[in-house]
């Protein structure tokens, strides 16, 4: 006969056993069942990320706030943030605090220039992926591009605030398929697109590691060691990635050997983004100089200038500088006269005035547009002797 002692053990034991064996089973939202969100909404469900409401749904269609977007994107990356700072008028005391306070101190999100968080105020599509994107530490404020993006999507163009945010996230394939062939980016994001594209970023594949050699000219092909000392990653960077080193566009042949690298991979397990940093060298002081001047010169032709082959350059610049020329003073004859002549033939009052001219097109100083017609890459490079920074460059445009 067993004791009543031993009865009870039996019933507890394999309570236990039920409780640390059986799978915990979150409540699938009952109004996400057949929506083309579903399996991204459930997946997230089931890692905890998201949540439904109290009475049981998801309301996929719903937008989002930017407290709700606020928390779900810190639950995801597991963002902490050491709160009370009140970065924000209008957060204090909010459920979302301690959330917001943490994207914000990882720069992931911002407020507005009244110094509002505005909580409850819903996400539009540009904003969306302008977080999605810094999560990545992509499309940043230190980002500039020196290669032309052709849009895609009609209504956003290139003077648009999200645009390089946008483009980049579409290389990625971090967009809902419906969004095209506008994107409407002032159009508010719904629980369901959060949802989408949040999965998407979770399960896009990133390797980092240092650059083992390096890469061989037409080949776009680099090899990566892993920072997790994992087997030796070989990728091929397609033509439309998009490539960055020191956080300026440029292209896979300008990478070095032991440059840190980290490739981002697109849904289709494609390279889609190369970011790289490394020893500064002069294609890097060349794309600086190309963004400065806003994309009016490309590196080729500020390379050119620097060389003394100005013949290479001049014909695609030519009226700018004729109308800067008539602008500060000179006659028809007296411009024409300076544009024809040879860089090196340039009397000293000439070469002064077409330093004026260069100025005023590239917007640059004075003293700058003289060193650069002077082909005085020492006077330039003195800027940057120990690594290529935007304050040393600021320093050379005054």
């Amino acid at each position: 006969m067993f004791s009543l002692r031993h009865r009870l053990i039996l019933p507890l034991l394999l309570l236990l056993i039920f409780l640390f064996v059986t799978p915990v089973v979150h409540a699938v939202p009952t109004d996400v069942t057949g929506h083309w969100v579903e399996d991204s909404v459930n997946e997230l469900i089931d890692q905890g990320i998201l949540h439904g409401y109290p009475d049981g749904s998801f309301r996929p269609d719903q937008s989002i706030t930017r407290a709700e977007l606020a928390k779900t994107l810190a639950v995801a990356y597991g963002f902490t943030g050491a709160g009370g700072k009140g970065q924000f008028t209008d957060t204090k005391g909010h459920w979302a605090e301690g959330y917001i306070e943490a994207l914000a101190e990882a720069k992931i999100i911002t407020g507005y220039p009244d110094g509002s968080f505005k909580p409850e105020a819903p996400v539009t599509r540009a904003e969306m992926v302008v977080m999605l994107t810094r999560l990545l530490k992509i499309g940043t404020e230190e980002e500039h591009y020196t290669i032309e993006f052709i849009p895609t999507f009609g209504d956003v163009t290139a003077d648009y605030w999200a645009f390089y945010q946008i483009e980049l996230a579409a290389k990625l394939g971090l967009l809902p398929r419906y969004y095209g062939p506008d994107f409407n980016p002032g159009r508010l994001a719904s629980r369901a697109d959060t949802a989408w594209m949040l999965q998407q970023l979770l399960n896009l594949k990133t390797v980092r590691g240092q650059l083992i050699d390096q890469p061989e000219a037409g080949t776009n092909l680099i090899a990566v060691r892993p920072e997790s000392d994992g087997e030796i990653e070989i990728a091929v960077i397609p033509p439309e990635a998009v490539v960055f080193r020191n956080n300026m566009t440029t292209t896979v042949d300008t990478l070095t050997k032991d440059d840190q690298v980290t490739i981002y991979y697109n849904r289709n397990h494609e390279p889609a983004v190369v970011k790289a940093f490394g020893e500064v060298n002069k294609s890097d002081l060349l794309n600086r100089l190309s963004a400065l001047v806003k994309g009016r010169l490309t590196t080729e032709q500020i390379a050119a200038i620097l060389a003394g082959n100005w013949d290479e350059v001049k014909e695609g610049i030519k009226g700018e500088l004729y109308n800067q020329l008539l602008k500060i003073g000179l006659t028809a004859e007296e411009a024409e006269s300076i544009l024809v002549q040879d860089w090196a033939y340039l009397d000293t009052i000439s070469r002064d005035r077409l330093a004026g001219a260069l100025s005023g097109y590239l917007g640059i100083t004075k003293d700058l547009s003289g060193a650069i017609l002077a082909r005085d890459w020492e006077r330039i490079k003195e800027f940057a002797r120990i690594e290529l920074t935007a304050m040393a460059l600021e320093k050379i445009l005054g």
